[in-house]
């Protein structure tokens, strides 16, 4: 039932925008905004809901791209937009000499090749690697690194010490790490 809605959203990006957007909107609106005020957890209302538009532009803009055959949803496309917007923000605001919080540098890879696709690839990897976790490791990780969410408040949510989250992000960033290895890429 999701895929066909993600599908009428889909197709009414492509052909009605305004129409696509507000159901786009509507069904992912909270968990958008979530993700994107996690990341500027310092930052104004206005500047969260300017990342939080800016995504949902880029999610018009790049409806004919996306594809459903490479394995992911509408929704995650979507949260991942997200993600990058609010991360760009958050760079851009930092021009000033702040760093990225160590667990987003702990993530980022460099590669031997440039350009899109490689952080096309990277991403698939990632999401791919996620995706194999075992519970309650995959449910950790998303929630830390892909909606920014506090330890205690996974720990809470999940029903686990603080430590044991720590445990599963700390295996978890290791697994992540061996994959991207053993894929080409590799860290510095």
């Amino acid at each position: 039932m999701k895929e066909i809605y993600e599908d009428i959203i889909l197709r009414h990006l492509k052909e009605i925008p305004e129409e696509g957007v507000r159901m786009a909107l509507d069904a992912y609106g909270g968990p958008v905004r979530t993700i994107c005020k996690n990341i500027l957890f310092d930052c104004t209302s206005e500047d969260v809901e300017e990342a939080v538009a800016d995504s949902f532009v880029e999610l018009w803009k790049s409806a004919n791209r996306f594809d459903k055959r490479a394995g992911y949803s509408l929704k995650s496309y979507l949260y991942g937009i997200a993600r990058h917007k609010a991360l760009d923000k958050r760079r851009a605001m930092n021009k000033a000499g702040e760093h990225l919080p160590i667990e987003e540098v702990a993530l980022q890879a460099e590669v031997d090749i440039e350009g899109d696709y490689a952080r096309k690839l990277n991403d698939n990897i990632v999401h791919d690697t996620v995706e194999h976790m075992e519970e309650p490791m995959r449910s950790v990780f998303i929630l830390r690194y892909f909606y920014f969410a506090k330890i205690k408040e996974i720990a809470v949510r999940l029903g686990l010490t603080p430590k044991t989250v720590e445990n599963h992000l700390y295996r978890g960033k290791d697994r992540l790490r061996l994959e991207l290895t053993e894929r080409g890429i590799r860290y510095e």
